[in-house]
């Protein structure tokens, strides 16, 4: 599942991060990225460092990248987060969730990772319920 949001460094890692974890706890088979949609940061502010590692996030050498063809082509699915994929390729066939509205995580963390969270925790269960129906014989 690719995760994109404008900078790369806040809304679309801490979906990333929280979509693995919740993904494993149900063994699901599904991995996310995270991605930018504007290259406007080369590393990993210091303070979401700090929020992410107090939920038990690390992000090791991880450096935001700006989206590209590969990333939505190879993708399971494509969730943005209030941007926009880059105009220039087109990417008609991409499986692409609009997710808007989410106050900036740099002013206000607490409130956007909780709402962040319940749409994490949605795609979670749905993918979920996709898998149990597609086992069904």
């Amino acid at each position: 599942i690719l995760f994109v949001c404008q900078n790369g460094v806040a809304m679309s890692i801490w979906s990333a991060l929280t979509f693995e974890r919740l993904a494993a706890e149900r063994g699901l088979p599904y991995r996310a990225v995270s991605r930018a949609s504007a290259a406007t940061f080369t590393d990993v502010p210091l303070r979401m460092r700090f929020a992410l590692a107090l939920e038990g996030y690390g992000v090791g050498g991880y450096r935001p990248q700006v989206v590209d063809a590969s990333d939505v082509q190879t993708a399971a699915g494509v969730i943005l987060i209030d941007t926009e994929l880059p105009a220039s390729p087109s990417y008609p066939d991409a499986a692409v969730e609009r997710w808007d509205g989410f106050p900036p995580m740099r002013e206000r963390y607490f409130e956007s990772r909780a709402a962040l969270r319940t749409r994490v925790e949605a795609l979670v269960t749905r993918l979920a319920s996709s898998a149990e129906e597609s086992d069904i014989p």
